[in-house]
């Protein structure tokens, strides 16, 4: 008999959801790219049922979308692109606030505040722009998940990936905003370790908001 206390298995429609959002945001499909079932069922080892099963989160997602030809991958216009960012800046902030105000109240360990110092300087040293973006999502995504908040975390998840599949990462080879990116990730680490929530917050927002303003501009460069 089950009890609430029992891992329930992963079905096939679960690990074909995971399986899916996991190469979505990793790339290996386009924005606006067909997605076919029949080619989907091969690759990932599943019947049509779950696939569709998996498929449907991933519309409620926001990381694919049903048109005319079928399921194709999300392509979000610019203008969807910065209400993302400005609503990511609103959450990063809280995020932020809420991990220096833990720490402030004593509930995060030393070797997590250290942790936060190593992701930092692992975005800073990155070899190349693949490997420093992994590392500045990595960051980002172990702030948020020092806040204690499941809801922002999943909501920021959903930010992220669909960010990512529209491939508008900020983090390009221009010396300048690297520069500033390093900067920005030391006042939001500097201000969760020294307990500052308002520091905290307000360097993540900015941050997020310098991020908005790179992409507008080089959107706006290109047209």
């Amino acid at each position: 008999m089950t009890t609430f206390h029992e891992a329930r298995p992963a079905s096939a429609a679960d690990e074909s959801y995971a399986r899916l959002r996991a190469m979505l945001v990793g790339g290996d499909f386009s924005p606006g790219e067909r997605l076919l079932e029949n080619e989907l069922t091969g690759q990932l080892g599943v019947s049509r049922t779950p696939l569709r099963e998996a498929l449907r989160r991933l519309q409620s997602d926001g990381l694919v979308t049903l048109s005319g030809r079928g399921v194709v991958v999300a392509q979000p216009s610019p203008k969807d692109i910065v209400d993302l960012y400005r609503y990511r800046a609103v959450l990063e902030g809280f995020t932020a606030e809420l991990v220096a105000t833990r720490h402030q109240a004593g509930e995060l360990a030393p070797v997590q505040i250290e942790r936060l110092r190593q992701l930092r300087d692992q975005v800073e040293h990155g070899a190349d722009a693949t490997t420093t973006a992994s590392a500045n999502l990595d960051l980002h995504r172990y702030i948020a998940s020092l806040s204690g908040n499941s809801f922002v975390i999943e909501s920021l998840s959903r930010v992220w990936d669909i960010i990512s599949i529209a491939s508008v990462e900020n983090l390009s080879d221009d010396a300048e905003w690297r520069a500033a990116i390093n900067d920005h990730h030391r006042d939001i680490v500097e201000a969760i370790a020294d307990g500052d929530p308002v520091a905290a917050s307000t360097a993540a927002r900015q941050h997020v908001l310098a991020a908005c303003g790179v992409y507008a501009q080089q959107h706006s460069a290109t047209r």
